[in-house]
């Protein structure tokens, strides 16, 4: 690799595989992409890792066929976290403002955060990302996105909380460990997805990102250019497969295979004497292209029923003026936009990476593939052109709120970037 080019690594680890990414940044919006993989993960269920030692080999094997590629080698990288035990709220911290001039300072908004988070955060649980959705002086009507150096008698801070499992992130540090991977820094999956997958005006006007994995379903709402909700369903593209498997009876290998050979959500473009031969566990089967059509939308109008339940249930689904972008292996399936627009009564459409920051990349077509979203939208993370919040890479237990926020607000100019 040529050295006078810096170069940056990104790493998905995801339920059924880990994608890797290498690039070399010309520019931040011209990143030259020179290395790519996935590897099967066995080791993870429902976003969970279940089996240390399987993770390590996915990662293994993902980065060591990147850095063929790549003709390099990975030492560190930027990772996903992901989201499958991801906690979110909103919360609230009002602070009075002491010193002589009524002056606010990075004091208060350390003050403020910490009262937010006070009801929500527990000693089993990590705070890995606050994003904030604007500030209240006094009892002005209007919030101000950066408060420093404005006078008021009081402040309140209005944030957007994340939180993990302490062991949760243990884990993942420890599968990095025995795969000899350093940490850059880590990003919660859903924002790095969404970072991928969303345009400006989309996050400007309303937005709402649905992820579809293999054991979980990502959902990221963007409002005003900024995030606004975070949840996550234990339903994904693995259900699907054994609702398959079960009511053909037959292995999982064999379900995957007809779902991703035959899948589809749209009984109007399926013909009624398709039929599809099968191995079932008693032998060769045969059924209808309709039946399988008919097994898989049971499965998504589940789905799909709990995400617009989020959504109601938080008020977002009547401020989604831009719709619902699909992304993740689960929802390239056939008919997949016009059920979720059925389903969900907004507009639909599927996500990209913006492959125009990856101009002078030759394989664009790979990169538009779903299962390298997230790890494109890290490598976009790493210019630091955002304004979702990141995990900081020292350790939780040696870096105080304090000096986080700090961190965060040090070289604050107009526009709230902030790093937790």
């Amino acid at each position: 690799m040529n050295e006078a080019v810096p170069s940056v690594v990104a790493i998905d680890i995801g339920t059924h595989k880990v994608s890797v990414l290498i690039g070399k940044v010309h520019a931040p919006d011209n990143i030259q992409v020179i290395g790519m993989a996935t590897a099967r993960n066995r080791g993870m269920n429902k976003g969970k890792i279940v089996s240390l030692d399987k993770v390590i080999t996915a990662i293994k094997n993902a980065v060591q066929e990147a850095e063929d590629m790549a003709e390099c080698r990975v030492h560190s990288a930027w990772i996903s976290i992901p989201s499958a035990e991801l906690k979110s709220f909103y919360a609230s911290g009002r602070t009075p403002v002491e010193n002589t001039e009524h002056t606010i300072t990075t004091n208060e908004v350390v003050r403020a955060l910490e009262l937010a988070k006070a009801s929500h955060l527990t000693s089993d649980h990590y705070l890995v990302s606050a994003v904030p959705l604007g500030f209240e002086l006094d009892d002005a009507p209007e919030w101000v996105l950066n408060p420093i150096r404005m006078s008021a008698q009081s402040m309140t801070g209005h944030y957007h909380l994340m939180m993990l499992p302490i062991s949760t992130m243990q884990n993942i540090d420890r599968a990095l460990k025995g795969a000899n991977i350093g940490v850059e820094r880590m990003v919660i999956s859903s924002l790095a997805t969404a970072e991928a997958s969303l345009l400006k005006d989309e996050r400007e006007y309303g937005v709402c990102l649905v992820d579809i994995g293999a054991g979980t379903t990502n959902v990221a709402v963007y409002l005003d250019g900024r995030l606004a909700m975070t949840h996550t369903l234990q339903r994904g593209g693995e259900h699907v497969t054994r609702d398959i498997a079960a009511v053909l009876q037959t292995t999982t290998e064999e379900a995957e295979r007809i779902k991703l050979l035959y899948g589809c959500v749209d009984l109007k473009v399926v013909k009624p004497d398709h039929m599809i031969q099968f191995q079932g566990i008693d032998g060769p089967q045969t059924m209808s292209r309709i039946e399988l059509t008919e097994i898989i939308i049971a499965r998504y109008d589940e789905i799909f029923g709990m995400v617009r339940e989020v959504l109601e249930r938080n008020g977002a689904i009547h401020g989604l003026y831009h719709g619902v972008v699909l992304t993740g292996d689960a929802c390239q399936i056939e008919g997949m936009v016009s059920f979720a627009r059925k389903t969900l009564g907004v507009s639909a459409h599927l996500g990209n990476p913006p492959v125009e920051v990856f101009a002078e990349e030759q394989n664009q077509a790979a990169l538009r593939r779903s299962q390298y979203a997230t790890a494109a939208g890290l490598l976009m993370f790493s210019q630091g052109d955002t304004q979702d919040t990141i995990v900081e890479q020292d350790d939780p237990e040696r870096l105080s709120l304090v000096q986080r926020v700090k961190r965060a607000w040090s070289g604050f100019n107009e526009t709230l970037k902030s790093i937790f």
